[in-house]
C-alpha cells in the first residue's frame, strides 16, 4: 500500500486498500472527522460518542435485553391479551410504562448507533481485506437485530403488528413451506393462531442469543475490543434513554383489527420501514429486493475492492533479532500476530509469528520492537535509521539545524508532497518521513536521531477518535510518557524534543503554523487543551439532546397506507375437491407401461379443481376454479380472492362445485351484507366449519 520512488523517501497510501468510489468515501470520512473536531472543543475524546459507535450500540442492546426481560413482569404473550396488558400498564403502572419506554428507545438507539458505525467504517473504508468477516457478521447481525424488533412489534398487537404481520405473511406465501397460505390465518381476528403469536414471542426472546455469537465472530481479528463504553459515557447514554423514556412514553397504536383497512398510523421507522414496501410489492418483488440487496451488501468487501494490501507491506520477522519478547503480539490491533514455539534453536521459548491473510500494514508492531525484529519490507525501520544518519551528518556539516518529521499518511500531513530527498516545500527546514501510523516509531527512532543531533522530532498523528490503525496513536503517548515498553529512555534523549500533534486530515492548514512554533522553540512547552468542567457538561447535554432527539423521531413518524378507502369483499375456502373417478386404460397407455404395472384400471389420488363463483347483486365478479394442492394434486384447493365493492348493502352469493362436473355447483351461500368505508367484509369456508361471516 505504500509506493516508494526511487532513491527517496517512502510515499505512503491509506491503510485501507484502494476501494471503488474512494474519492466520494473521503469526501464523507472528511465529515466525520469534521464532527469529530467539532465534538471534541466541547468534550475530551473519551467522551466523543462518534469514536465509539459499535461500544455505544452495545451498551444499548444490553439495555434493550434487561429492559425487555423486565417487562414480562407486566407482559401477557397472547394474541388477545398483549394489547390489553399494554394498555393496562400504561395506565396503572409508571415503572412498567418507565420500562417500556426504556425497551423501546434502547432499541430504537442500538440500531441508530449501528448505522452510524456502518456509515463511519464504509466512509474510512474499513470493510475488506483482513477485515472482511467483521464487516459480513456486522451486516448479519444487524439483520438479525431487526428481525428481533419487527418480531417485537408483533407482540404488540396493534395496527403496526398487524401490518408487521401482513407483510411477514407475503413473504413466506412465497415459499411451498406450508399447506395453507399464511395470509389466510390474518384475514379475521379470530382466524390468528395463538400458536404462531407464542413461536414469535419465543424467537424474539431467544434471537438475542444469537447476537452473542455474532459479536465474538465479529471481533474476533481485533485486539482488545471496546466491547462496551466506560462508566462516563455508559451512565450518559443510560441517562439521556430514561430522560427521553419518561419525557415521551413509548404508546401502542389503535388495537389490530384484521378487518379494518387502516389509512394512517405513526410506525417505528427504525425497525418497521420494511412496512412501506410490503404494503406495495407482491411477494416475488420483496424476494428479489431484499436477498438483491443483501447479497449486494454482503459481498460489498470483494466487488468494492481494487486493489489489495500488497505482500512488501504486510510485516514480516527477522528472526535473527527476535527474542520473544511478546510485545508485538500484546500491541497488534488485529490479532495478526501469535507467538510460536522456536524454530531456530535460539535460547528463547517462543518467536513471533505472523499472519499475512490479517495484517492491514499499520506498523504497529515494528514500533513494539526494540530490537527491530518486525519491520514492513517496503519500509524498513533499519534502512530509514541510515538514511536518516546520513541526512543528519549532512545537514550539520552545512552548519544547519536538522528537524525531523514524521508523518501519519492518515493525518493532517497526507497531502504532503515529499521530494526524493525527503524535503517538502509545504513543511520547511524538516525531513519529512511518512508513516503508515504513529504506532510505527519505536522508541529507538526517536532516541537515536536525537542523540545523532537532531534538534527536534515532530510526530504528526491522525485524530484519536477512531483511528484507522486502532491503539497506534496510543501505544506511542504511552511509550513516550514510559507507560508502555518499549518506552522512551529520558537517560538517552530528550524528551522534551518530541512534539505529538493530532491533525486530522482536515486540518492540514494548520500544520505549517505548527511545524513553524515547533521548530523555532523545539524545546518549548506544550500547549494545553484543557477544557473547564462546566463547558463540558453544557457541551454533553447538548449533543445528547441531538441524538436522543433523532432517535425518537424516527421511532414516531407518521406512515399512510396504500389502501383504497371503498370497501372490499374477501372470500377465502380450503376444500377438497372430489377424487378423480377411475378409469379403463387404452392399448396405446397400456403399451408404455412395465409388464408389473398393467393394470387394467387407472387408479388415482388426484382430485378435481375446486370452482369458485363469487355474485354481488345478482352481478358474477369473480368465477374461477383452483388447483388441488400437492405434488400428486391430491391435497385440498385454497383461495383468497379480494373484490372491491362499493358502500352499502349489497346482496353477497358464494358458490362452490367439488365434482367433476364444474357446472354442478353444490355449496351455496348468500346473505346481504352492510360494507362500509375502510373495512372489509370475509366470507369464509372450510369443510368442517363450512360459510361464515366476518
Amino acid at each position: 500500500m505504500l509506493d516508494r520512488p526511487t532513491g527517496g523517501a517512502p510515499s505512503v497510501t491509506p491503510l485501507t486498500p484502494s476501494v471503488r468510489g474512494e474519492a466520494l468515501l473521503r469526501c464523507f470520512e472528511n465529515l466525520w472527522l469534521r464532527l469529530d473536531r467539532l465534538t471534541e472543543n466541547f468534550l475530551p475524546a473519551a467522551l466523543n460518542p462518534f469514536g465509539q459507535l459499535g461500544a455505544i450500540a452495545n451498551t444499548c442492546l444490553i439495555a434493550a435485553v434487561v429492559s425487555g426481560i423486565a417487562l414480562l413482569i407486566w407482559y401477557t404473550p397472547s394474541v388477545t391479551q398483549a394489547y390489553d396488558s399494554l394498555e393496562k400498564l400504561r395506565a396503572g403502572s409508571w415503572l412498567g410504562q418507565l420500562v417500556r419506554s426504556l425497551h423501546r428507545y434502547s432499541s430504537d438507539g442500538c440500531i441508530f448507533f449501528i448505522l452510524l458505525h456502518a456509515a463511519r467504517i464504509v466512509s474510512q473504508r474499513r470493510f475488506t481485506g483482513a477485515r472482511w468477516i467483521a464487516w459480513v457478521t456486522g451486516i448479519l447481525m444487524l439483520a438479525a437485530l431487526w428481525f428481533i424488533g419487527w418480531t417485537g412489534y408483533w407482540l404488540v398487537w396493534d395496527v403496526r403488528a398487524q401490518h408487521a404481520a401482513l407483510g411477514t405473511a407475503r413473504f413466506i406465501d412465497q415459499l411451498p413451506i406450508f399447506a395453507e397460505p399464511m395470509s389466510r390465518s390474518f384475514l379475521t381476528d379470530e382466524s390468528v393462531p395463538s400458536l404462531l403469536f407464542f413461536l414469535i414471542f419465543f424467537a424474539h426472546m431467544l434471537l438475542p442469543l444469537s447476537i452473542g455469537i455474532g459479536l465474538w465472530l465479529h471481533l474476533m481479528r481485533v485486539n482488545r475490543a471496546r466491547l462496551l463504553t466506560g462508566r462516563a459515557m455508559t451512565l450518559w447514554i443510560i441517562g439521556s434513554l430514561i430522560v427521553v423514556s419518561m419525557l415521551l412514553p413509548a404508546t401502542s397504536a389503535s388495537p389490530a383489527q384484521m378487518t379494518v383497512k387502516a389509512q394512517r398510523f405513526t410506525i417505528d421507522w427504525w425497525y418497521l420501514w420494511p412496512v412501506g414496501l410490503t404494503d406495495r410489492l407482491g411477494g416475488g418483488a420483496l424476494w428479489a429486493f431484499f436477498l438483491g440487496t443483501g447479497l449486494l451488501t454482503l459481498a460489498a468487501p470483494w466487488w468494492m475492492a481494487r486493489r489489495r494490501l500488497a505482500p512488501e507491506w504486510k510485516a514480516e520477522v527477522d528472526l535473527s533479532r527476535c527474542f520473544g519478547c511478546t510485545l508485538c503480539s500484546k500491541d497488534c490491533p488485529f490479532n495478526a500476530i501469535t507467538m510460536v514455539a522456536r524454530e531456530d534453536g535460539k535460547a528463547f521459548e517462543v518467536q513471533s509469528h505472523i499472519d499475512p491473510a490479517l495484517c492491514v500494514g499499520c506498523g504497529v508492531c515494528t514500533g513494539a520492537c526494540d530490537s527491530q525484529a518486525i519491520n514492513l519490507p517496503a519500509l524498513d525501520s533499519r534502512a530509514l535509521e541510515k538514511r536518516l544518519n546520513a541526512w543528519i551528518d549532512a545537514t550539520k556539516a552545512r552548519g544547519e539545524k536538522p528537524m525531523v518529521a514524521y508523518c501519519c499518511e492518515e493525518s493532517g500531513a497526507g497531502h504532503l508532497r515529499v521530494n526524493a530527498d525527503g524535503t517538502s516545500a509545504e513543511l520547511p527546514g524538516y525531513r519529512v518521513e511518512r508513516v503508515p501510523c504513529v504506532g510505527w516509531i519505536s522508541a529507538v527512532m526517536l532516541e537515536r536521531p536525537l542523540k545523532r543531533g537532531v534538534e527536534g522530532i515532530m510526530v504528526i498523528a491522525c485524530g484519536d477518535a477512531d483511528p484507522v490503525a486502532r491503539d497506534g496513536c496510543q501505544w506511542f503517548e504511552q511509550r513516550m510518557n514510559g507507560q508502555r515498553q518499549p518506552a522512551f529512555d529520558p537517560g538517552k534523549a530528550d524528551a522534551a524534543r518530541v512534539r505529538l500533534v493530532h491533525l486530522d486530515r482536515t486540518r492540514n492548514a494548520s500544520l505549517a503554523n505548527i511545524a513553524r512554533e515547533f521548530r523555532a522553540n523545539p524545546a518549548g512547552p506544550k500547549t494545553s487543551a484543557a477544557r473547564r468542567h462546566a463547558l463540558r457538561v453544557a457541551g454533553g447535554l447538548g449533543l445528547a439532546i441531538v441524538l436522543g432527539a433523532v432517535t425518537w423521531l424516527f421511532s414516531n413518524l407518521p406512515y399512510r397506507t396504500p389502501h383504497s378507502p371503498e370497501p372490499e369483499l374477501v372470500v377465502s375456502f380450503n376444500h377438497h375437491g372430489a377424487i378423480v373417478d377411475a378409469r379403463k386404460l387404452t392399448k396405446e397407455e397400456l403399451a408404455k407401461r412395465l409388464p408389473h404395472m398393467r393394470a387394467q384400471v387407472n387408479v388415482t389420488r388426484e382430485r378435481v379443481p375446486v370452482r369458485l363463483r363469487v355474485q354481488v347483486d345478482g352481478q358474477t365478479v369473480h368465477d374461477r376454479s383452483y388447483q388441488s394442492k400437492g405434488l400428486s394434486h391430491d391435497g385440498p384447493s385454497m383461495a383468497v380472492v379480494r373484490l372491491p365493492v362499493t358502500r352499502g348493502p349489497h346482496t353477497v352469493t358464494v358458490e362452490l362445485a367439488d365434482t367433476a362436473d364444474t357446472n354442478q355447483l353444490t355449496l351455496r351461500w348468500s346473505e346481504q351484507v352492510e360494507f362500509k368505508e375502510n373495512h372489509q367484509r370475509v366470507v369464509l369456508f372450510d369443510t368442517k366449519a363450512g360459510f361464515s361471516l366476518h
